[in-house]
């Protein structure tokens, strides 16, 4: 099989503690666009069973952010400005993916949007976030560890 047929291997985040902690995997990403990937675990489990809410919220959160900082120029960085989710159906033993795209890039915002699916497809949250884009700080930027990768 040629290398472009190979299908990519998830990629654990190790840049960033808290989704590294949830055990998020980098499935696709590019500039503007991110597949973050939340296997399921019993410890993501609220007390009726389903996979707490927050759990889903950092997943969309960091897929989102992905997608933003990977569109940003070099120089700069963005951070989660404002964040709302729709949660449309519950998750009780399956991992989640989600797909964040920018939907606009301005000078000092952007706007993305994502939608968390479960692997068999069932639509389970949409979210629509604005980061704001920031001069770039090497001592806080930890993302740049892996934009070339």
């Amino acid at each position: 099989m040629s290398d472009d047929k190979q299908e990519k291997r998830p990629q654990k985040i190790t840049f960033s503690p808290f989704p590294k902690m949830l055990g998020l995997e980098i499935i696709e990403s590019e500039p503007g666009r991110a597949l973050i990937r939340l296997p399921f675990t019993e410890d993501l489990l609220q007390l009726h069973g389903q996979i707490h809410g927050g759990a889903l919220f950092a997943l969309a959160d960091t897929a989102s952010g992905r997608a933003a900082n990977l569109a940003v120029g070099q120089g700069f960085r963005c951070v989660t400005l404002e964040m709302k989710i729709n949660y449309i159906s519950s998750v009780n033993n399956q991992s989640c993916l989600a797909e964040a795209r920018v939907i606009h890039q301005g000078r000092t915002s952007m706007v993305v949007e994502s939608e968390i699916k479960t692997e068999s497809g069932k639509l389970v949250a949409k979210t629509l976030a604005t980061f704001i884009v920031l001069k770039h700080e090497p001592h806080r930027d930890r993302v740049n560890e892996q934009k070339s990768e």
